[in-house]
């Protein structure tokens, strides 16, 4: 627990220094994440959404995030996301029979992330957070018409793409499960072939319903599935 505590504590630091002389007094935020690592951790799934712009066109990504939540003040998940198709169009080059072809391609991609969330005010009804970790490992190609007259769809080949998108958000629940959230953060782009013509790199916000499934089935079930005996 220890390395783990600070690992969390390096992954941090660039942004808990900002956020907390209004929320937490000196020091306060280390004595946190020690106690909260310490804590048992449950597990939680949400569903979202999000917008940013891609090759200065706005489109959206949705999708799930899953994982621990240590005392409702540290949560490490993993999720998927995927972009909505036919945003995206581009000139690419292809190759059918031999023969160089200029077509237009619809950019379709998707992504697993890893993130860290540290959330530094927790008083219901409102909540902050920051996301120091956010790595997006994925990747991306073009769907595109056959230049053959045969009506087929066909795809360029898949080619990697690696983000980081640290990010800061807010929320305000209107029941235990589900709430308002506002997000603002940055994409930056470590790896994407040159295979792609699209430039990735660019703010992301969100802003709207937020559905916590994991309170939804602890309000449903309070006491999980379990049978009682007779």
């Amino acid at each position: 627990m220890r390395i783990r505590f600070r690992l969390f504590v390096l992954l941090l630091l660039p942004f808990s220094l900002a956020a907390k002389p209004a929320v937490e007094a000196e020091g306060a935020w280390a004595d946190t994440i020690r106690y909260s690592l310490s804590c048992r951790p449950k597990f939680f799934l949400n569903l979202t959404t999000s917008y940013t712009f891609i090759s200065d066109e706005l489109v959206n990504l949705s999708g799930f995030r899953m994982g621990l939540n240590y005392n409702r003040r540290i949560k490490f998940g993993t999720g998927f996301f995927s972009l909505r198709p036919n945003k995206v169009v581009s000139t690419i080059e292809v190759m059918e029979d031999t023969m160089k072809t200029v077509t237009n391609g619809k950019l379709e991609a998707s992504f697993f992330s890893i993130t860290t969330e540290y959330i530094f005010f927790n008083d219901f009804p409102w909540q902050f957070s920051v996301f120091p970790v956010d790595l997006g490992i994925g990747g991306a190609h073009y769907r595109y018409l056959s230049q053959r007259g045969d009506g087929r769809w066909l795809e360029t080949p898949d080619v990697a793409l690696v983000f980081y998108q640290p990010s800061v958000t807010a929320q305000y629940s209107l029941f235990q499960w589900l709430g308002v959230s506002a997000a603002l953060g940055y994409r930056f782009t470590l790896y994407s072939s040159k295979e792609l013509r699209e430039d990735f790199s660019s703010p992301l916000f969100s802003a709207g319903i937020k559905l916590f499934l994991d309170e939804a089935y602890r309000s449903v079930f309070p006491d999980g599935l379990r049978v009682k005996k007779q």
